[in-house]
């Protein structure tokens, strides 16, 4: 009975730690725009013309002053005669805020490329790391424990679970106030308000991990006590001693100094310097087409940032498999891995990428085909991989930027409605409107009455914020915001049903013990936003709200559309899964620090096609040049995002009749959900669940599928795929690329003279010529050095 008197005494301690009652929170003012919303928290009407807005919500009499939210959530359950009977839930809750879209460098809350004062996001990460790995629950071989004696085990874990879910709830409300506090008022005040509640937070879950390391698990047999247990016995590197976790979180913030206060100098013009990521820097790359500026900026950013964190760096891998470890993993490598609970994950995303890599092959042979009609073929070899830094964005992740040379019919415009937008007098309030109402016409929920009076939807003008876009759930069931400096244009349109997306998941599962409100893995709320943003951003939507007067459904125009998705959407797997298979290789120990910039151009060059403008070197650090590497922060729940939104679409179009395999006259990149409550229906039985079962029984339960799959997508992009393989085979393009030559040596001098040669950056001609003449050259080199 030990194990529960440690019990009985943990749930003391806990209370006594939070004695002091509830706090006014002191939070920022809200800006006033107009609040005229529909407050109702059941099911409405699919007909839009049903949808209409309350009076104006009366605002808090005291400016600046609001409380956390009190108003408890109406949690009726509306049978939707159009489901069958089945209800859609208002219910929800989840984690602290969740970034919007895609990860690019500035996804993580706050504006990280800007903020010299960014805090490492929760050092104990225990939102993302947690998940069932699979070992079975009712395996009690050898355990001799009497079952009277253990159901009394049972009750009293359960209880203790209850009670700490409780305590755990008003922490994390605590503690998200304070984040929210400072990033929509920056001030030394509310970043140290910030600072000290994310430090208490994390010392009630360590607490908390404590007594459930205490709990044995072997004897329980019921599956969600024993999947809660789990979760709460995994608490990421909060588990380190103090002056270790101490060490770790300074690591992670000097890295990160040298990140966001990276500056370079101009292209040839030595005295203008200054120039910072954001948005200099990235400006330049996605939109000059000058190649030796393109060089000067991608070299030096790195010359700048990884090359000055490598050994810093060295320390991290050291203390991150340490804490994995602690928390019971072999490594690192496996604690990342362990929210997707598979067995073999390298394996799996590998066989994803198998999917889709014809895809990709003609896509990187056209777009280096354009390229090198752009810059050369003494620049850009037929079958070489692509130089990294003309890619039209720092790290070749997005090719975004050399859409408009690249574009396959460049005399039909692209689909672009902000004009449109603007002559109709939309506001970021009507923007946020438009988005409820997509939801609601599928028959989930409306937004909580607070959600409106307390969220930020604008810049405000008398105070400096965080304007990266998020989603925030305050733990406590009824408080849910975003945060967004929206313009009036159409990437915000569909950022903002993005965002509103994961409020619609945090009400699905609000319902659920708070360890399990989250997302079923650790990509599956990005997917399901970027899902909705599928949609939003078809043309037949954007007809539908009467931002489209012309007819866009011709080959030309489709073709572009697809085109345009795809230089984002696409170009990022092969990135997305190089990142981690890097980091994956480095904390098992596959790869020695003496190879890691090495290592992490052949990963490049095998996935995604490209290599860099300079032969690189092993002082080189061209990782630690890109946000997740430094910040620490695992990246393989982008791909699985990726992936698994285009599975999440193509389910939704085939319930709902909008995609027939086969049929070309209902494609997928045309469907469009928006008034259909079979969607809502599906989506909310993927969201409802949280992280309470594996994910892979979500999707299961909810579409029919239980593995990640690229199929989805290339169904989604079959026509593009079609006119790129005709258009390769007009052109006799090579598909693929054939490895030209050494881009990482270990040697500086070798390094160096092969780059100031003058033929890394030449078309490769592969002949036996071309080799011989790189073989003496090595050769002569070595031989003048040690002489």
């Amino acid at each position: 009975m030990a194990g529960v008197e440690k019990l009985c005494l943990f749930i003391v301690l806990i209370l006594q730690v939070k004695g002091d009652p509830d706090p006014q929170l002191d939070l920022p003012p809200i800006p006033q725009v107009s609040t005229q919303r529909n407050f109702g928290y059941g099911l409405l009407s699919s007909t839009p013309n049903n949808f209409q807005y309350s009076t104006p919500r009366p605002v808090s009499s005291t400016p600046g002053v609001y409380p956390v939210s009190s108003t408890p959530y109406n949690t009726g359950i509306s049978p939707d005669i159009n489901n069958n009977g089945y209800p859609s839930l208002d219910n929800g809750n989840r984690r602290n805020p969740s970034s919007t879209g895609r990860p690019y460098d500035n996804d993580d809350r706050i504006d990280v490329n800007n903020d010299p004062n960014f805090r490492r996001n929760d050092p104990g990460f225990a939102r993302n790391d947690p998940n069932y790995l699979g070992a079975n629950p009712y395996d009690i071989r050898g355990n001799g424990i009497d079952d009277r004696l253990e159901r009394v085990n049972i009750q009293q874990v359960r209880e203790f679970l209850a009670q700490a879910d409780e305590q755990a709830s008003k922490e994390c409300t605590n503690n998200v106030a304070a984040q929210w506090n400072f990033e929509t008022e920056v001030t030394d005040a509310t970043q140290h308000a910030a600072l000290d509640a994310q430090q208490r937070y994390t010392l009630f879950q360590r607490g908390l991990w404590e007594t459930a390391q205490q709990i044995p698990k072997g004897g329980i047999r019921d599956f969600p006590t024993y999947r809660q247990l789990r979760l709460l016995s995994i608490i990421g590197p909060a588990a380190l001693p103090p002056d270790q976790l101490d060490r770790y979180n300074r690591l992670i913030n000097d890295m990160l100094a040298v990140y966001n206060n990276a500056e370079i100098c101009a292209y040839n013009e030595p005295f203008k310097c200054g120039l910072h990521l954001q948005p200099e820097l990235q400006h330049i790359m996605s939109h000059s087409r000058d190649w030796d500026e393109l060089q000067h900026v991608w070299t030096e950013w790195r010359r700048n940032t990884g090359r000055r964190i490598r050994d810093l760096y060295e320390q991290l891998v050291e203390l991150t498999n340490h804490a994995a470890r602690l928390n019971n993993f072999t490594d690192a490598s496996a604690y990342w891995m362990f929210p997707y609970e598979s067995q073999n994950m390298r394996q799996e995303v590998d066989e994803v990428w198998e999917q889709i890599k014809p895809l990709y092959e003609v896509l990187h042979a056209y777009v280096r085909r354009r390229l090198r009609e752009a810059y050369g073929p003494e620049r850009i070899s037929r079958s070489a991989p692509i130089p990294a830094h003309i890619l039209g964005d720092m790290w070749g992740q997005s090719w975004a930027g050399i859409v408009p040379i690249t574009l396959p019919y460049p005399g039909k415009s692209l689909l672009d409605v902000s004009a449109e937008m603007n002559q109709q007098g939309f506001t970021p309030l009507t923007m946020f409107q438009l988005a409820e109402e997509f939801f609601v016409s599928m028959n989930m929920s409306a937004m909580p009455a607070d959600f409106w009076p307390l969220s930020v939807v604008e810049q405000p003008p008398d105070r400096h914020i965080h304007c990266q876009p998020s989603a925030w759930d305050f733990c406590n069931r009824h408080d849910y915001r975003i945060k967004m400096c929206t313009h009036v244009d159409m990437k915000d349109l569909i950022t903002a049903h993005h965002e509103m997306a994961h409020i619609q998941y945090f009400l699905a599962y609000r319902n659920q013990p708070k360890v399990f409100r989250d997302g079923a893995n650790p990509g599956f709320h990005e997917a399901i936003g970027e899902a909705i943003a599928l949609s939003v951003s078809s043309p037949r939507h954007l007809q539908t709200l009467g931002l489209v007067q012309r007819s866009v459904a011709d080959t030309a125009h489709d073709t572009n559309y697809l085109f345009t998705q795809a230089m984002d959407k696409l170009a990022f797997l092969p990135f997305a899964l190089s990142m981690d298979r890097w980091r994956w290789d480095v904390f098992t120990g596959d790869v020695r620090k003496e190879q890691y910039n090495c290592h992490w151009w052949r990963l490049r060059e095998q996935y995604q096609g490209i290599k860099p403008p300079v032969l690189r070197s092993e002082l080189d650090f061209d990782p630690g040049s890109k946000y997740h590497i430094p910040a620490n922060i695992p990246y393989i729940r982008y791909f699985v995002s990726t992936v698994l939104q285009f599975q999440i679409h193509r389910a939704l179009c085939e319930r709902t009749g909008q995609f027939i395999p086969g049929d070309e006259t209902r494609p997928l990149h045309k469907c469009d959900i928006y008034r259909n409550p079979e969607a809502g229906r599906i989506l909310t039985r993927l969201m409802e669940r949280g992280s309470s079962v594996p994910w892979t029984q979500v999707l299961q339960e909810s579409i029919g599928e239980s593995r990640l799959s690229g199929e989805a997508l290339r169904d989604y992009f079959r026509p593009l795929e079609e006119w790129l393989r005709s258009e390769n085979l007009r052109t006799g393009e090579y598909l693929g690329w054939s490895y030209d030559g050494d881009y990482c040596k270990f040697s500086i001098e070798t390094a160096g003279l092969q780059v100031y040669g003058g033929f890394y950056n030449a078309a490769s001609r592969h002949d036996l010529t071309h080799f011989a003449v790189l073989l003496l050259i090595s050769f002569f080199t070595t031989v003048f050095i040690r002489w």
